[in-house]
C-alpha cells in the first residue's frame, strides 16, 4: 500500500517534481555512489529510477565526463532513452543511443559530444576493440540486466576495459534476479569488480509501504485418460533406447527420472573429449576440461573406449532420446497440435536420412500413435489446460473486471495456438494479440523490434487485451499495470520465475496463475524454480560469504577538451582508408609493410589521428610483430586463392555478414546464433538478414555446417 503523503526527489540535473520520493530507493543510491555495486531488487521496485539519481549524481561530481547505460535488446536501449529525457534536466542533444545503423565514423563523433550514451553491449564492446574511442573519461557505466555478465557476453569485456582504463571507474548493475547459486553470482561479481552488493525483497520493511501483494494460485490438472495411453507407449519407445545406454554403462540403470539434460551431456562429453584429445584449437588445461564435463567419474570418453563403442551411434541414439523425451513433455504439457507438428519434423529428418529420425519412425510405437492421431478427432486429445486458461480469463474479466492479462507459454506454435483460441472462445470481443521475439530460424519471420514496439504501446493504451507472450516479455521491457498474469506452463529457471512473475503487482495487488499438469515435468520444473530463487534470497541475504572487490584504487578521472570531430576530414572516408589500407598491405612484401608500420607508428600524423579515436591495422594487433607478420600473410594468401571470375556487385550488408565472419570467427568458423546477433548490431535482422545471407552463400563467400558458419574467401 503506497503513501498517502507524495513528496519528491529534487536535485542537480533532475526534472523538478518528477520522481516520488522513496526512502528505499534514495538509499540505495547512497551506498552505490562511490562503489562498484550490484542491486538486486525485484521487478517493479524502480530499477531505472535508481539509475538515473546515480546519474545525476555522477553528472555533478563530473560535469564534463559521460555515462553510459548497456541493455541487451534495442527496445530496452529506447526505453531507458526515454526515461533519461524524461527525467534529466540537461540538453536533449547531449542523450545519444547506439546502435548498428549508425555509421562507425559517426559513433566517434557522437561519442565525444554526449554526455549520456545508451547502447546494447555489442556496438560497444566493437568500438572499444577497434579504438574508435576509449573508456578514460566515463564517470559511471550502467549494466542492465547484470545477470547476464557470464562466459563471453559483452558486458565482461566493457567491465574489464573500464576498470583498467578509467583512473575512478563507477558500475552498477541492476537485475532482479543473478542467480540460483553461490558460484553463478560470484561470477558477475568478478566480471563486473563489485565491491558492494545491495539486495532488497517485497519483505523489507522499507519497501513494504511502495508494493502491494502478488497472490500465486497453482493450478493443477489431470491428464485425460486418451493422452496417458499414448505417454506410455511413446516412453516405452524412449526405454528401448535407453537400454543401449545402460548396456554400455553410459548412464546409471534405474533413475528416477531421465531428463534431456542426460543425454545432451553424453553428446556435449563426447564433444569436448575429442577436441580436447585433437587439441582442436581448445586451450583448456586437463583441469579445467574435466571440469567442463557433465559425466566426470567414469568419464564418458573412457567407456566409450572401453568397449570399443561406435561414436557416431552414441551420438545418434543420444540424439533418438532427446527427441522422444522433448516429444513426450510436449505430449503431456502442450495441446495435442504441437505433438503432432514435432512428429512432423520428424518425418522429415527421416526423409533425409537422418538416422536418429529413420529409428524412431521405423519403430512400432511411432507407426502406432501416428495412426491412432490421425484417425480420432483432435478434440479427443484436448489438454485440460485449454479449459482451465479459459476459466481464468472468464473469472478476471467477470469477478475482477482486469481486461489487461499477459499470458506466457514456452512456444511460438502454442503462442499462435492459443491466440486463435481465445479469440474463437470470446467471439472478438476481447483484442487478443500475441508477441514473440525476432526471428530465430530460416523459416521462421517473427517479430521485429519496430513491430514488438507497437504491440506493446497497444497493449499499454489497452487497445489489446490479452497478450500472449513467449519469453521475449520476461525482462526489462516496460509492460505496466497488468494486473494478472498467467503461466500456461513453469519454468524451472528462478531468473525467468521472477521475470515473469514480477510482470504483475506493480500499481495494483496483482495475480498469478500457474498451470500444472500432475505427474508430468511440469511438477518438477516449479519446484526446481522456487528452491533456486530461494537458494538465490539465502545467498544474498547474507552477502558475507561472497568475494567481494577490495583493490581498486580511484583517482580522480583528468579531464580533456574534446576534439570536434566533424572538422577531421579523415574521419568523413573511413571505410576507404580501411579498404585502401588492406590493399596496401596485400600487395606489398611483408618487409616492406613491417618497416613502413614501424615508421607511421612513430609519426606526428599517426599520434594525432589515434588522440581522435581512429584506428589502424597495426592498432588492430598492437604491432606485435610476429601476430603481424601472420595476419598479413594471411591476408596476401586468402587474396592469392580467390579464383578468376567477373567482379560481381555485392549489397553492403553481404559484405558486412562476410566482415563479421571473418572478424569474429574462431579457426575459420562461428556460432549461428551469435551471428545473428552480431548481425542485428549492424541492423541487418529479419527478411533482410536472410536475403544477404542466402546470397553469401550462393556466391560462395560463406558456408553453414551444421550451427556453424564458415569463412571460405574474401571479397575485392
Amino acid at each position: 500500500m503506497q503513501k498517502e503523503l507524495i513528496q519528491y526527489i529534487n536535485g542537480p540535473f533532475l526534472k523538478k517534481n518528477l520522481i516520488i520520493y522513496r526512502d528505499y530507493q534514495k538509499n540505495i543510491v547512497t551506498n552505490c555512489k562511490n562503489k562498484n555495486s550490484l542491486v538486486v531488487l525485484p521487478t517493479g521496485l524502480g530499477k531505472t529510477i535508481i539509475g538515473i539519481l546515480l546519474i545525476s549524481n555522477c553528472l555533478k561530481k563530473y560535469l564534463k565526463a559521460k555515462i553510459i547505460i548497456l541493455a541487451p535488446t534495442r527496445p530496452l536501449v529506447s526505453q531507458h532513452r526515454a526515461s533519461c529525457e524524461k527525467f534529466l534536466d540537461i540538453d536533449l542533444k547531449e542523450i545519444t543511443s547506439f546502435t548498428g545503423k549508425i555509421a562507425p565514423e559517426k559513433r566517434i563523433s557522437l561519442f565525444q559530444s554526449s554526455r549520456i550514451i545508451i547502447s546494447t553491449p555489442q556496438v560497444i564492446k566493437n568500438d572499444l576493440m577497434r579504438g574508435r574511442y576509449n573508456l578514460k573519461q566515463v564517470s559511471l557505466i550502467i549494466f542492465d540486466e547484470a545477470h547476464k555478465t557470464k562466459g563471453n557476453y559483452a558486458y565482461t569485456f566493457i567491465s574489464e576495459e573500464y576498470v583498467s582504463t578509467c583512473s575512478d571507474p563507477l558500475i552498477l548493475g541492476l537485475t532482479a534476479s543473478p542467480g540460483k547459486d553461490y558460484d553463478r553470482i560470484q561470477q558477475i561479481c568478478d566480471n563486473l569488480y563489485i565491491e558492494n552488493i545491495v539486495f532488497k525483497n517485497y519483505q523489507d520493511k522499507d519497501v513494504k509501504d511502495y508494493i502491494y501483494d502478488i497472490d500465486t494460485f497453482i493450478n493443477l490438472v489431470d491428464l485425460p485418460l486418451e493422452l496417458r495411453e499414448l505417454s506410455a507407449v511413446w516412453y516405452n519407445l524412449f526405454e528401448k533406447y535407453l537400454r543401449f545406454f545402460i548396456k554400455n554403462k553410459l548412464i546409471t540403470p534405474n533413475k528416477p527420472y531421465y531428463s534431456k539434460l542426460d543425454f545432451l551431456g553424453i553428446s556435449r562429453d563426447l564433444t569436448l573429449s575429442l577436441h580436447f584429445e585433437n587439441e582442436n584449437g581448445l586451450e583448456l588445461s586437463e583441469e579445467e576440461f574435466i571440469e567442463r564435463l557433465y559425466y566426470k567419474s567414469p568419464k564418458i570418453i573412457d567407456i566409450v573406449k572401453e568397449n570399443q563403442l561406435d561414436i557416431p551411434s552414441v551420438y545418434s541414439y543420444c540424439s533418438s532420446c532427446i527427441s522422444i523425451l522433448h516429444a513426450k513433455d510436449l505430449l503431456e504439457t502442450q495441446d495435442i497440435t504441437l505433438f503432432k507438428s514435432f512428429l512432423d519434423r520428424i518425418k522429415y529428418k527421416a526423409s533425409k536420412d537422418i538416422l536418429s529420425a529413420k529409428r524412431i519412425i521405423n519403430s512400432e510405437h511411432f507407426n502406432h500413435i501416428n495412426s491412432v492421431i490421425e484417425s480420432e478427432e483432435q478434440i479427443k486429445f484436448s489438454h485440460p489446460k485449454l479449459k482451465k486458461i479459459i476459466s481464468i480469463i472468464k473469472e478476471e474479466f467477470e469477478e475482477f473486471d482486469n481486461k489487461k492479462i499477459l499470458v506466457f507459454t514456452q512456444y511460438r506454435e502454442m503462442a499462435e495456438f492459443l491466440k486463435n483460441l481465445l479469440q474463437k472462445e470470446f467471439n472478438n470481443q476481447l483484442k487478443i494479440e500475441k508477441f514473440i521475439g525476432q526471428a530465430t530460424k530460416m523459416n521462421d519471420n517473427g517479430y521485429s523490434q519496430r513491430l514488438q514496439i507497437e504491440i506493446l504501446e497497444k497493449f499499454r493504451e489497452g487497445l489489446i487485451n490479452i497478450l500472449i507472450a513467449t519469453s521475449v516479455a520476461e525482462e526489462g521491457l516496460d509492460i505496466p499495470n497488468v494486473d494478472a498474469i498467467i503461466f500456461f506452463e513453469p519454468v524451472p529457471s528462478e531468473i525467468r520465475l521472477i521475470q515473469r512473475r514480477g510482470r504483475t503487482g506493480r500499481y495494483a495487488p496483482g495475480r498469478c496463475y500457474i498451470l500444472v499438469t500432475e505427474e508430468t515435468v511440469d511438477v518438477p520444473f516449479y519446484i526446481v524454480a522456487r528452491r533456486k530463487e530461494r537458494s538465490m534470497n539465502s545467498i544474498l541475504s547474507t552477502p558475507e560469504q561472497l568475494v567481494l572487490i577490495s583493490s581498486l584504487k580511484r583517482k580522480n578521472i583528468e579531464l580533456t577538451p574534446q576534439n570536434d570531430l566533424s572538422l577531421i576530414p579523415q574521419i568523413k572516408n573511413f571505410r576507404e582508408r580501411r579498404e585502401l589500407e588492406l590493399k596496401y598491405l596485400a600487395n606489398r612484401s611483408i618487409e616492406d609493410i613491417l618497416i613502413q608500420l614501424d615508421d607511421f607508428c612513430n609519426s606526428d600524423e599517426y599520434k594525432n589521428l589515434k588522440n581522435c579515436g581512429i584506428t589502424f591495422y597495426s592498432d588492430v594487433v598492437k604491432f606485435d610483430e610476429p601476430i603481424l607478420r601472420e595476419k598479413i600473410l594471411n591476408l596476401k594468401s586468402k587474396k592469392s586463392k580467390q579464383p578468376n571470375k567477373h567482379k560481381t556487385y555485392l549489397n553492403k550488408n553481404v559484405k558486412s555478414l562476410i566482415n563479421i565472419v571473418k572478424t569474429y570467427s574462431i579457426n575459420g568458423a562461428l556460432d549461428y546464433k551469435k551471428f545473428q546477433e552480431l548481425a542485428q548490431d549492424e541492423d541487418i535482422d529479419d527478411k533482410k538478414f536472410y536475403v544477404h545471407l542466402n546470397q553469401a552463400f550462393y556466391l560462395g563467400y560463406l558456408k553453414k555446417i551444421d550451427n556453424q558458419i564458415q569463412f571460405i574467401m574474401d571479397y575485392d
